[in-house]
């Protein structure tokens, strides 16, 4: 299976995604590289044609393997250059914008805001200086938060009065640069739209995403029903739905320090759960191996009926194409595997939408599964244990160290920290999920009769309410979050190379590649002795740009004095977003601080 999959992935996924990527970064002339793509692709059938007669194959059969490499390559440059929508003269971007009317269409589900409602328009077309001009390209739109912005679904046609604006980039070293983040989803313009300057042209009501969102705001109306409410509201929906609007900061750190924070996104674990709940109960019903396909397309259509559940997000939508072309691939029956049915998806997805490649939950979720898959097998065969309980703790144990060993290193390098209680928090809030789940759909049935509605309602309170108060003690435990860790992706790469040489060292018992492993973690080592090296004789004077707030630092080496206000200085947000991710490439110790009071002047305090 290692082989098989290493094989397809050589040949299929790696070339394309390096298209993908180098295209990404770095522009290309669509002329130029469509020329040369049709220019191999012909000598690649022609290849083809020569091979299948057998003639010459003997000598070309690499040349045929080369091509097929090159045109995926180019095929991956020209989906990125096809899917770029800045490439499109008729982008609302390049039109004149002054005094100009925009109707746009709402494309994503709105997020509640502490002032406004946001979500992402599409401007379909525009007016100005008496001319209508057909558009096309994404922006992102914050709404007056009133009841008709409230009101909002996917689907809806809008006119705005509005002004956009570009994106500012991040102003501040080493902070995350929202600006990219929104051009890999094709933004690259905002703006804020008081309540006098929208109006609602038109509903669709049978487009899918708006049903979509009705089904979600339904089932979000049942839990309120069912007496559930405050944070347990905020985190059982988050649970079962992937809503996350109504999270508190606190509750967000929380399961973040303890590992925990995947179960309240909507992603591949649930949807799994919801695959394993209806298998077990299909599999009871149809015995008989005539109805598998039957039970397939069931299964299909559940997992798919849950997505629509939670309003189509991203991560569901990716989550659910991964698990369908697994369930897909073993009903087959034809020697399918489950990294050949991972790296299709991959592969379907990528072509639907190259930028996803840049999306951390893609990354992610694609490493988790592929870790979950190879390793947690192999760790779970290590010990046995005769006791159920004892063997379904073990195997959930597995699981959680199998994901965390190959995704460890992306969460370094994106996040800075890693949870060290993250086996204690996934052995309690796994099985929560999977009761939260059960429960959910419980509630969906018995909407009806309120008295067996309302006590399911209790129950979910009682759990998350449980899980909450043992999340927020794991929290509390001395070192449950090591913070502070920076790795460059030269550092990433390697610390994979150290994972995968240990790994297949092992399985494939050629001791040989733990040598690989072995210098691979000697570059690491040297590599970040280079960087302390560099970093050790640095000075800076970086003030930093805060809104509402004055912050200077003055850096000598590892050591530095921090100036501002007390209550910037406690805003954990505030300081992660805007400064602590430059403290943390720096490899800076805790800051010497002085207070900064500004009322006319500016006082030090001692």
């Amino acid at each position: 299976l290692i082989l098989l999959f290493l094989i397809f992935l050589i040949l299929f996924v790696i070339p394309f995604v390096l298209g993908i990527i180098l295209a990404i970064y770095h522009g290309f002339s669509l002329n130029i590289v469509l020329g040369i793509f049709f220019i191999c692709f012909l000598v690649y059938i022609i290849e083809v044609i020569i091979s299948a007669r057998k003639v010459f194959y003997n000598r070309h059969y690499f040349l045929t393997d080369f091509l097929l490499y090159v045109c995926l390559f180019l095929g991956g440059i020209l989906l990125v250059i096809f899917h770029t929508d800045l490439n499109y003269k008729d982008h609302f971007h390049y039109q004149d914008q002054n005094n100009a009317v925009y109707i746009v269409e709402v494309i994503s589900p709105i997020h509640i805001k502490p002032k406004s409602v946001q979500c992402e328009v599409e401007v379909k077309k525009m007016t100005y200086n008496d001319k209508i001009v057909l558009t096309n390209g994404k922006a992102l739109a914050y709404f007056e938060k009133t009841n008709l912005s409230l009101d909002l679904l996917p689907g809806d046609l809008l006119q705005l009065n509005t002004n956009w604006k570009t994106i500012k980039p991040a102003s501040n070293p080493s902070q995350f640069n929202y600006k990219l983040f929104l051009q890999f989803h094709q933004i690259y313009d905002q703006a804020y739209i008081n309540k006098d300057n929208w109006e609602l042209l038109s509903r669709n009501h049978y487009s899918v995403f708006s049903i979509s969102n009705r089904c979600r705001n339904h089932f979000l109306n049942l839990f309120r029903q069912a007496g559930i409410e405050n944070q347990e509201f905020a985190v059982a929906t988050a649970l079962t739905l992937g809503y996350k609007d109504e999270l508190n900061n606190k509750i967000k750190h929380a399961y973040s320090s303890a590992g925990a924070m995947h179960v309240l996104a909507v992603s591949g674990l649930h949807v799994g759960i919801i695959y394993l709940i209806f298998n077990g109960v299909l599999s009871f019903l149809f015995r008989y191996r005539r109805a598998v396909i039957i039970k397939t397309a069931i299964i299909l259509f559940l997992i798919w009926a849950y997505a629509l559940l939670t309003g189509f997000s991203p991560s569901v939508l990716r989550a659910t194409t991964m698990l369908s072309f697994i369930i897909i691939g073993n009903t087959s029956g034809r020697n399918a595997n489950i990294y050949n049915s991972l790296a299709a998806s991959a592969f379907f997805l990528l072509m639907i939408d190259p930028y996803l490649i840049m999306q951390v939950g893609f990354q992610l979720s694609y490493l988790a599964v592929i870790g979950i898959v190879f390793f947690q097998p192999r760790i779970y065969k290590r010990l046995k244990f005769k006791n159920k309980i004892l063997d379904y703790i073990w195997s959930i144990t597995a699981v959680s160290i199998a994901a965390q060993l190959i995704t460890f290193p992306l969460g370094l390098l994106y996040f800075h920290q890693f949870p060290s209680y993250f086996l204690i928090s996934n052995l309690l809030v796994i099985p929560a999920a999977f009761l939260m789940l059960i429960l959910g759909i419980l509630l969906l049935l018995t909407s009806i009769c309120f008295p067996i509605s309302n006590a399911i309602g209790w129950l979910m309170n009682l759990v998350v309410e449980t899980v909450n108060t043992a999340v927020i003690y794991i929290d509390d435990l001395p070192f449950s979050l090591i913070e502070g860790i920076s790795i460059s992706i030269k550092e990433t790469y390697l610390i994979y190379l150290v994972v995968i040489f240990i790994g297949l060292g092992f399985s494939l018992r050629r001791f040989r590649l733990i040598n690989y492993s072995l210098i691979s973690l000697l570059l690491l080592f040297l590599l970040d002795l280079h960087e302390d090296y560099n970093l050790i004789n640095k000075k800076q004077l970086v003030i930093y740009d805060v809104k509402g707030h004055i912050a200077i630092d003055f850096i000598v080496g590892k050591e530095h004095l921090f100036l501002s206000s007390e209550e910037l200085y406690n805003d954990e947000a505030s300081m992660l977003f805007n400064i602590k991710h430059h403290w943390y490439d720096l490899d800076l110790s805790q800051p010497v601080f002085k207070r900064i009071n500004s009322d006319n002047n500016l006082l030090l305090s001692h």
